[in-house]
Parts: structure tokens; C-alpha cells; sequence
């Protein structure tokens, strides 16, 4: 433990040096458009993670391509630092957006909608009420919320994809849950896909898992995938007081604050070498005044904290 909040004081105090065989990772579910309607907080919090790969997931289509390439350039106002954004066209209201420093290769599995499965589509609506099968349907039709890119970075390629899968459900037999357990099978098989035509040298899966009836979406997505990947492994992050891992806050509701939200990677290629979950509550005054925060910032930007993870390749 003490070891983990030795690394979390360092990314707080943002003393980790930078070099190409490292690079840092914030994703987050900013429930619609955090970079519109809080962009001081947005850019804030944004510093503090001091990112070169942004996965934002649940993002609106209102909030668009300039807004969010407005927002990223005004980390570094005095440098000439041009961000690659990626926003992804499956999600309906809850689209995944990939925003990085390195140039991005386009993927065709995720450059127009991602369709549900015919048969798991059908397995899904035969479980919705009547009352509620209308808006299933359109949300469906919209498509699984899923983006993904492949990252140039020097002389390596890293995959990188973002999720939101369904929220909620009343028990383990749930359309909720079956949706979800659909959306995880599709995912997978699109990465085995992906990894099937084109070598890739680390992977990177983050996002919004809503694993609040079982685990198996996420046994599902963390494989294993064909070598020399293997399976995904979550990333091991934590508030700055080292102990709290929940990401999902839900005080003042009735559902209890939770882990919805990870970072799995594979480690073969990569390796954790820190990380934290940006919680400023938790911070001391010293550290919010050091990185320009207030206490209860990252509250007025929605109820899922960011997740931000440095790797360095193997």
C-alpha cells in the first residue's frame, strides 16, 4: 500500500518524467458534454492527469469535434500541440470519443455504426417489456457504444478502445444484463478481428462497464485474445488516499457508489507503471492549490471520477 500511494503522490505532484517508452491514459464518462457545459473543470482535471491519450466515453453527438479539440488545446496554450480526435459514430446519445498526441489509423470495424447481432438482438428484445421495447429498439438501432483506433506511436502500434455498455438491470437474468453480456461478445469478437489482419503491439480497453449484476461482460471482453497478447488485466488504481476504488459515486441515490469503470490492458506489451482515479475531494489543500483545483470539482462534472494509468512498453 504504501508503495501504490508513492505512486499516486507522484502523479499528483506530476514529477513523472516523459519519454516515448511511457505514456499516460485518462479515460473517463463525462455523461454527455463535461467539455461544454464545465470546460474550466474539464481542463483542469485534464492538467492534473496530464494525458497523451484521452477515451472519453457516454459522450453526447451535440457536443462535437471542435468543442472537445478546443477544449484539449488549451492544456498547453503555449505550445503548437495539435490532438487527433476520433469521434465515433456508434452510441446513438452515448458515443466514445478517442482523443491522442500520436497520429490514428482508422479502423473500419468502428468508422460507422456497430450493429448488434441479429440473434442476440432478438434474444435481448424477446426479455424488454412491451412498455419499454419501442425505446430499445431505437437505442439498438443506434447502435453498441464502442469506438476504437490503432495509435502510431514511434515505432510502435497501440489499440486502444472505449465503451459504454448498458446500464442497470434488476438481476442476473435482466435485459439489461443480457444486452450487456451481447455488447461484450460483439466487442470481442471485433478485437480478435482486428487482431486477426493487423499486428499490433499493446492493447488498451477503458470504459464504462456497468457490471452491477455479474462479471461476465468483462470476462468476455478481457479474452484472451490470439498471442502474443493474451488476456487483458485491469489496472490497479486508487483515490489519492491511496484506499477508495470506487468510480461511480452514488451518495444522495439509491444505488451505492461502485466500481463501473476500468482500464484493462494487456500485458505482454505493456506495463502499469502507475496511476490514479482523479478524485479531488480526497486531495489535501496543498495539493489543490499545487495543480490549480478546488475540492469539489470533479463533482460538478457528472458522478464517474476519470481514471488515468501511465504504461510504458515492454
Amino acid at each position: 500500500m504504501h508503495f501504490i500511494v508513492f505512486l499516486i503522490a507522484l502523479f499528483v505532484a506530476g514529477n513523472l518524467a516523459a519519454d516515448e517508452e511511457k505514456f499516460r491514459v485518462l479515460s473517463w464518462n463525462i455523461s454527455a458534454d463535461a467539455f461544454v457545459a464545465e470546460p474550466l473543470e474539464f481542463r483542469a482535471l485534464l492538467q492534473w492527469g496530464d494525458p497523451d491519450i484521452v477515451l472519453l466515453d457516454e459522450v453526447a453527438p451535440t457536443a462535437g469535434v471542435s468543442q472537445l479539440d478546443k477544449a484539449l488545446k488549451a492544456l498547453n496554450p503555449d505550445e503548437n500541440t495539435a490532438w487527433n480526435i476520433n469521434f465515433g459514430q456508434s452510441g446513438g446519445r452515448q458515443r466514445n470519443v478517442i482523443a491522442s498526441r500520436a497520429q490514428q489509423e482508422t479502423l473500419p470495424e468502428f468508422a460507422a455504426i456497430v450493429s448488434y447481432p441479429q440473434e442476440g438482438r432478438q434474444a435481448v428484445l424477446a426479455k424488454v417489456p412491451e412498455e419499454k421495447r419501442s425505446n430499445v429498439i431505437r437505442s439498438m438501432d443506434d447502435g453498441i457504444p464502442v469506438n476504437g483506433s490503432v495509435l502510431l506511436t514511434g515505432e510502435k502500434r497501440l489499440l486502444v478502445l472505449i465503451t459504454d455498455l448498458q446500464c442497470c438491470g434488476d438481476g442476473p437474468d435482466s435485459w439489461e444484463e443480457h444486452r450487456r453480456r451481447v455488447e461484450a461478445a460483439e466487442i470481442r469478437r471485433l478485437i480478435r478481428q482486428i487482431l486477426k489482419r493487423s499486428a499490433v503491439d499493446g492493447i488498451v480497453l477503458a470504459g464504462d462497464f456497468n457490471l452491477v449484476e455479474s462479471t461476465f461482460g468483462m470476462t468476455l471482453l478481457t479474452g484472451p485474445y490470439p498471442a502474443p497478447h493474451s488476456a487483458l488485466i485491469p489496472a490497479e488504481l486508487y483515490h489519492p488516499d491511496g484506499k477508495a476504488t470506487w468510480t461511480w459515486d452514488g451518495r444522495d441515490t439509491p444505488f451505492p457508489s461502485d466500481v463501473l469503470d476500468y482500464q484493462f490492458y494487456g500485458p505482454s506489451g505493456l506495463e502499469l507503471r502507475g496511476g490514479f482515479i482523479l478524485d479531488t475531494e480526497k486531495l489535501s489543500p496543498e495539493a489543490l492549490e499545487q495543480n490549480g483545483l478546488k475540492k469539489d470539482m470533479v463533482g460538478r462534472t457528472g458522478r464517474h471520477r476519470p481514471l488515468v494509468a501511465e504504461y510504458a512498453w515492454r
